[in-house]
């Protein structure tokens, strides 16, 4: 093996999609079954204090390949139109020399084509060499696009997660030979969608009958609610449809979950349903990632290979909701990050580090630099145990409102009274289940105005004028 080739490690992103920080159990999660990421923490390092800068979809999925915030790239919200004017993730390891490929859910905003959930045109596919983009789906039926966007119906039938696993592995097995970036989406443990079957008038019928049986303690108005999100929000799917494999449903008994202290006692029961649905989810992706890792084994790959597991947002699951996300709650933005392969110190970390650092991070992994002009900060020397920057506070935010996180004190402001006004103050070592808003206390108002005025020198520095001026959310 070359010089060379050594200081190219490839690199696998694996990407889950609402797994909170509280959902592994190498993050202290006692009911959770994910043998494989656990030993896959403790042959690498935990990172602590990693959180999503803007707790949705498609403003974190486009800040991980553009190494932007939201107001900078453009994508604010998951309803904003993608339209790259930046130079991504994949651009700069091409450059370098790496063959690149991106499996599985894009969603870097509005999809074009509407009834085409998941394909991207090639040109706005941010310069991925390999394209195996699908829909956002989680559960079968999985739709996968060619080039042309014509579906490929080989796909039917099959469990989404199994799908995407089989196409990062063959392009495993097909790039022995150069160093490679690899970005593997899975959907899950994302709230299933499936509006066409809410519509059915005996769904509805079938969900109240559930809701009685099972004793959910779900209101009439919550059940009656026209919103299809609301009802994926409240109601367990796959007490309705085969969502997942029955085996990860069988691994959990929902009387036996623990729950988390905030939440509220009408919404105990029907947590607890979901906990069984998000936690078997959670255990298929393991499975996967599981399968992923025995192929890099199989193909003599694992031992040059960094693999890099996060998440782009968390759940809540509790504090008066239940599932959603977008709020300035912890369970909403801190995530799990794991980073283990060759050089990669074993441990645990409590750098902070946002969605705006991963591009640089990743960069760094593969001795690459990160543009000037980028606002992230690199943790590659924190995986490598060596001496490098560390940031003092994160940025992050959604629609009206706008955070920063220390490691210990979370603040955030919101605007929708015509300024920016204090609305949260969260001791988050003292209170990890934000049950008490310290921002009306005089005890730290101190610490709440220094706060206030770090989070505007932050958006004033990064330009996010249209928050500053209150400017109307899209």
């Amino acid at each position: 093996m070359t010089a060379e080739r050594m200081e190219r490690p490839n690199i696998l992103l694996i990407l889950t999609d609402q797994l909170r920080k509280t959902g592994l159990g190498c993050y202290g999660n006692p009911d959770v079954q994910t043998p494989v990421l656990d030993a896959l923490c403790r042959d690498g390092l935990r990172f602590d204090n990693s959180v999503s800068s803007a707790p949705v979809c498609a403003p974190y999925r486009t800040t991980l390949q553009s190494g932007l915030y939201p107001h900078q790239h453009g994508v604010r919200g998951n309803g904003d139109l993608f339209s790259p004017c930046f130079k991504g993730l994949a651009e700069y390891f091409n450059e370098a020399g790496y063959e690149t490929c991106f499996v599985g859910k894009s969603h870097f905003g509005r999809d074009e084509i509407e009834e085409k959930d998941g394909w991207v045109r090639p040109e706005n596919r941010l310069g991925w060499k390999h394209w195996h983009g699908t829909g956002g789906d989680h559960h079968y039926d999985t739709p996968v696009y060619d080039d042309a966007g014509n579906l490929d119906t080989r796909y039917f039938g099959r469990y989404g997660a199994f799908v995407r696993t089989e196409l990062a592995a063959d392009f495993v097995r097909q790039n022995a030979e150069k160093p490679w970036l690899l970005q593997l989406n899975y959907s899950e443990p994302h709230v299933a969608t499936m509006p066409a079957l809410y519509r059915l008038p005996a769904t509805r019928e079938r969900v109240r009958a559930i809701n009685r049986k099972l004793c959910l303690g779900l209101s009439a108005e919550a059940l009656e609610n026209p919103n299809s999100l609301s009802f994926y929000d409240s109601f367990p799917q796959h007490l309705l449809t085969q969502l997942l494999p029955q085996e990860y449903l069988d691994l959990y008994d929902p009387k036996r979950l623990q729950l988390e202290p905030n939440v509220p006692e009408r919404y105990r029961n029907v947590t607890r349903w979901f906990l069984r649905e998000y936690y078997a989810m959670v255990s298929c992706v393991d499975g996967e990632v599981g399968k992923m890792l025995g192929v890099l084994r199989e193909t003599g790959q694992l031992r040059r290979t960094i693999v890099v597991f996060t998440s782009d947002h968390g759940d809540m699951l509790s504090s008066g909701y239940l599932r959603f996300k977008g709020v300035p709650y912890q369970n909403a933005y801190r995530t799990p990050l794991i980073v283990s392969g060759p050089g990669v110190r074993r441990g645990h970390t409590d750098a902070l580090v946002s969605a705006v650092d991963m591009l640089p991070t990743l960069l760094g992994l593969a001795g690459l630099e990160k543009p000037a002009a980028l606002p992230g900060v690199s943790a590659a020397a924190e995986v490598f145990g060596r001496p490098g920057a560390r940031q003092s506070t994160v940025l992050l935010g959604l629609a009206t409102w706008r955070g920063i996180y220390d490691g210990r004190y979370f603040y955030a402001a919101d605007n929708r009274s015509g300024a920016v006004v204090p609305a949260r103050l969260i001791d988050t070592a003292q209170d990890p289940y934000d049950l008490h808003n310290l921002v009306d206390s005089d005890a730290h108002r101190t610490l709440r105005e220094a706060l206030h005025s770090r989070l505007l020198e932050y958006l004033r520095r990064t330009g996010d004028h249209a928050f500053l001026a209150c400017a109307p959310v899209r």
